[in-house]
């Protein structure tokens, strides 16, 4: 009987790893993410970025603090936390001045190779489940590439 349940635990967790390689998720660690960040793409509100503007956008990883910008502008200054074990990754971003001031965004968050995709909301709003920015849904969705 052990011998059954092992096997069948065994085959489930091959397939949860399969089902992940193939869909291109990596598990997502801080120590991964850290760096610094290109924008490729982003959608908010169901409405895509011009690409000009979307290229202007930086991402700045550290261990504990995400910082968006445009140029010398500083559009997003929080601290974060990710939590790996949910399926997508979580990412709370918290506001570190302004309005936004201990305030949380709460997002979703996946790593590709060296593309990161974060779907995030602004605070008061619901954690987005799915990677999708539909229109009056106001969700941001980004992907960054790792600058070099």
């Amino acid at each position: 009987m052990n011998l059954k349940i092992n096997l069948r635990v065994a085959t489930t967790a091959a397939s949860l790893i399969g089902a992940a390689v193939l869909s291109g998720a990596e598990p997502v660690s801080v120590k991964q993410i850290i760096g610094t960040w290109k924008c490729i793409s982003a959608t908010i509100d169901g409405r895509p970025l011009a690409g000009d503007t979307a290229g202007q956008l930086r991402l700045t990883l550290t261990a504990d603090r995400y910082k968006t910008e445009r140029g010398d502008q500083v559009l997003f200054d929080s601290t974060y936390t990710i939590d790996a074990a949910k399926s997508p990754a979580q990412i709370d971003m918290i506001g570190t001045e302004g309005d936004l001031k201990g305030k949380t965004a709460p997002g979703i968050l996946k790593l590709d190779g060296d593309a990161l995709t974060i779907c995030y909301v602004m605070p008061g709003k619901e954690r987005p489940k799915t990677f999708e920015s539909e229109p009056q849904s106001g969700v941001f969705l980004v992907t960054w590439n790792r600058a070099q």
